[in-house]
């Protein structure tokens, strides 16, 4: 057992905890409040001055199944523009995901996915950052199933003359697969992978994750899924603003791609004063640090929370943006993204708020209970 003793607890959810001990048996939170009665043997960790979060979850990326260096790529299955059939668990490599030493900021979760160049490229996981082997990193499979209609994708098919070269076409092809996979579902008599692999998108068990930079893009998708029984979460997003699901009532979420690369014209565009009247209609809102292009560093993460902090939002908003939201969003939030009893015990101290403050620093990283900042197995260059 661990008792981490007298900090500033933010949970994830809003409220904040002065003074406060949380205590951690068998990898979950058992308790939490004031002044906690704990026999002698038990581990004590002194967090008093301290800042306690929920670990971070980055809600879309693509770490672990790209090789150090992003010399290997098991992600982008382009031999056809619509695959469902994909699942990133099998790209997923937890020396590749170890060689990051992403909690070093915090991070303990992250929507692992198949690459945005298809118009549907397969099922994303959701895996803890650190870990022996990749099936005791796994918290969830099959979390949504990604798709596009962006700029990537014409270029991709384009290139080969081939469909999708237009938005046209890449929204033809998807409302064509979701509709032969309803038929699939009433009609099949021989199995077929794709349409296999959608029941779970119509049956509304998973959203679809769909890649849209621009406002013209998620107008688009809208029209053409508005008769269509599907859950829908916007990645990428840059171009959401407060009229995002006016055709779709609100029944949609949005994971904000990376904002910090300075080198592409659509992420300039984000209307922060947009995002905040969605989130207090109550559309659920996340942060990730992927998109278009591969992740960045283990600080993008932050540094998006950052800018959207620095923009206007709520620290405690931008919290929720990396933690319970994504969580809610990825159907996780049983067992990550808050500090509550029954929880997994993902949390990280810092010396300070780091969403309000460039000088704040980790100095505990606890997965599963384990605070593994300063008992990594790798030690390399990729720091």
């Amino acid at each position: 057992m661990l008792l981490i003793k007298g900090g500033t607890v933010h949970d994830g959810k809003g409220r904040i905890l002065e003074n406060t001990d949380i205590l951690i048996n068998n990898n979950l939170i058992e308790d939490i409040g004031n002044s906690i009665e704990v026999s002698e043997n038990v581990e004590v960790y002194n967090a008093k001055g301290k800042v306690i979060f929920p670990g971070f979850i980055d809600s879309l990326n693509v770490w672990g199944a790209k090789g150090p260096g992003w010399g290997d790529d098991d992600l982008s299955e382009l031999s056809d523009p619509v695959t469902p059939q994909m699942d990133v668990v099998y790209s997923f490599d937890q020396d590749n995901m170890c060689f990051q030493r992403v909690f070093e900021y915090g991070i303990t979760s992250a929507g692992l996915a198949p690459s945005t160049s298809n118009v549907l490229g397969g099922y994303m996981a959701v895996f803890k950052t650190y870990g022996e082997h990749p099936y005791r990193m796994l918290v969830k499979d099959k979390v949504g199933q990604v798709a596009s209609i962006s700029s990537k994708t014409k270029a991709i098919y384009g290139k080969r003359n081939t469909c999708p070269m237009t938005k046209m076409g890449a929204v033809s092809l998807l409302r064509e697969a979701i509709i032969k996979a309803m038929n699939y579902k009433e009609n099949h008599k021989e199995y077929d992978s794709k349409n296999h692999a959608l029941q779970l998108i119509i049956n509304r068990k998973v959203p679809l994750m769909i890649n849209c930079n621009t406002k013209s893009e998620m107008d688009a998708i809208e029209l053409a899924l508005k008769d269509l029984s599907v859950d829908i979460v916007f990645t990428g997003a840059f171009g959401v603003d407060e009229h995002t699901g006016y055709i779709l009532d609100d029944k949609f979420s949005v994971i904000l791609g990376d904002l910090t690369g300075h080198m592409s014209y659509v992420n300039t565009q984000v209307d922060f004063e947009g995002i905040k009247r969605l989130m207090e209609r109550g559309v659920d809102i996340a942060i990730s640090s992927c998109g278009d292009n591969v992740a960045s560093g283990k600080e993008s993460l932050l540094w998006n929370a950052i800018l959207c902090y620095k923009n206007g939002l709520d620290a405690e908003d931008v919290l929720r943006m990396i933690t319970s939201i994504p969580a809610k969003i990825l159907g996780v939030d049983d067992r990550i993204g808050s500090i509550e009893i029954g929880k997994d015990a993902d949390i990280v101290i810092w010396s300070d708020n780091p969403i309000k403050t460039y000088s704040a620093k980790v100095e505990a990283s606890f997965i599963n209970g384990q605070n593994i900042l300063h008992s990594r197995r790798y030690n390399t260059c990729w720091s």
